[in-house]
């Protein structure tokens, strides 16, 4: 049997044993209108994951430049705090895979980002990586990229106007004391908390962290808050349907890997008023899964082929925008 036919029976098979739990009420239906579990969250949204991530280096200007020129709903970051308390945004806990930190600082590239100072960070290069290992999508501008803070991500955020959304992620959050007073200080100095763009809030804030969450709860209480789960998260919250609960103790949505995007546990997540957003896809059959099974969004390295899968394609390719922007 040809590998197309056994994907077709095996999706046939899913879909038949999803229809036949329903009929029996073994599950709970997701949400099948286009009206978001909760109101503060439109759905369906384009999480630009590291921003446009896949035709830029993650989390740096032009990833962030594209996403936003593109169109996608959020820009999505991870933050962490220096040495010296100030928020910037990359992925990772150490610098050693998407910067030159081996040559500028050799030794230090496996040393978390909070034993190094904004100074130190702002030497190091955070684009050559990507022309190296993505040659085909490699450019000029993106050599010699500095880290960037996240004021600085608020401030490309909104070069065009407005309050443009950002979806920020407390990263390692138990590693930083401190980094939600500093974040939030952050996004009330630059008028981001409270504020909206077409629509939609313009922060909502995300960890694996329950206890980060609460903080921020604490802090900004009017700012939607996502859990991040995936299996582990899960069987330390005993379960599928106390990881629901508690998202909804402490925030608006839930934010799980695909692979636990099932609808048996999308339906119990909005009927605690929850929106769900998966994460990381990247494939139109991804996107086409997570809609039948009722995710209210996904965080995706391709938000130009995530909006043109919800219908709301950008005006302009990808190359075209990083062509106009300079790089």
């Amino acid at each position: 049997m040809s590998r197309g036919k056994k994907v077709f029976f095996v999706a046939i098979g899913v879909i038949a044993g999803f229809i036949l739990s329903a009929w029996l009420g073994w599950v709970v239906l997701p949400l099948r209108t286009l009206e978001a579990a909760h109101p503060q969250v439109p759905r369906p949204l384009v999480i630009a994951h590291r921003g446009a991530s896949h035709w830029a280096p993650e989390e740096t200007r032009p990833a962030y430049e594209l996403a936003r020129d593109l169109g996608a709903d959020y820009l999505e970051m991870d933050v962490h705090l220096t040495r010296d308390g100030v928020v910037v945004v990359m992925h990772d806990d150490t610098p050693e895979r998407t910067t030159n930190a081996v040559q500028v600082f050799p030794g230090r590239e496996k040393q978390d980002l909070s034993e190094f100072t904004l100074d130190e960070l702002k030497q190091l290069d955070v684009g050559s990586w990507f022309n190296r290992k993505y040659p085909d999508r490699a450019r000029k501008g993106y050599a010699g990229q500095k880290i960037l803070t996240a004021a600085e991500v608020l401030d490309i955020a909104g070069a065009k106007g407005g309050k443009y959304p950002v979806y920020i992620e407390t990263k390692s959050a138990d590693h930083y004391p401190g980094i939600e007073e500093k974040l939030v200080a952050v996004l009330r100095e630059k008028g981001w908390l409270g504020a909206s763009h077409d629509g939609l809030p313009s922060v909502i804030f995300q960890s694996f962290y329950a206890d980060s969450l609460v903080k921020l709860k604490e802090l900004a209480p009017e700012t939607p808050r996502v859990y991040l789960v995936q299996s582990d998260v899960v069987k330390k919250e005993g379960g599928w349907r106390a990881t629901v609960a508690r998202a909804a103790q402490i925030g608006t949505g839930i934010g799980p890997v695909g692979t636990l995007c099932w609808p048996w546990n999308v339906g119990p997540a909005h009927r605690h008023g929850l929106v769900v957003h998966a994460y990381t896809l990247n494939e139109i059959w991804q996107y086409r899964l997570m809609t039948w099974f009722g995710v209210d969004g996904c965080f995706t390295d391709r938000c130009d082929l995530l909006m043109g899968y919800y219908g709301k394609p950008s005006a302009k390719s990808a190359a075209a925008i990083l062509d106009g922007l300079g790089y």
